[in-house]
């Protein structure tokens, strides 16, 4: 089941968060980068993106296994994040298109991210376009865009 998240999903987001870099990105970053990654993610600071952003989550018998997150002021995609046993599946794209159809219909043309580097053969599958190879602290990402709607 997907649903639009609540405030009180911030804790099993967080954790989600935690399981998905830690299990899916440790080929492309180092221990310590992907401690440092997810140290800036609090609880508060999650209960502040939800209250904040647009964002859904993936259940499973109760247990959260994916979130998508954008932020309406930015156009940014700011989080997509899969349980590592969930992965492979659909579930990602299924979350993206959610998000994507959100904010298209909200009026977005352009939307952008920060990839990790893991998931940029992801974002390319789904259309998105290299702009720039950048860091975020000790973290190599990708930025990328992805035109939702023609001129």
């Amino acid at each position: 089941m997907i649903r639009e998240a609540r405030v009180g999903d911030a804790h099993a987001v967080m954790k989600l968060h935690e399981r998905s870099v830690f299990g899916l990105c440790q080929g492309d970053y180092t221990l310590e980068q992907l401690e440092d990654w997810v140290s800036l993610s609090t609880l508060k600071v999650y209960q502040l993106r939800l209250e904040n952003h647009r964002a859904w989550v993936a259940e499973l018998d109760k247990h959260t296994i994916g979130y998508v997150r954008w932020n309406p002021e930015t156009n940014e995609l700011c989080s997509i994040f899969i349980d590592p046993d969930y992965t492979r599946r659909g579930l990602a794209t299924k979350l993206m298109a959610i998000a994507c159809e959100d904010a298209a219909a909200q009026g977005v043309e352009e939307m952008w991210l920060d990839a990790s580097v893991t998931a940029v053969p992801f974002y390319k599958i789904l259309g998105w376009q290299f702009v720039e190879n950048r860091m975020h602290g000790s973290l190599a990402c990708v930025r990328m865009t992805l035109r939702l709607r023609q001129n």
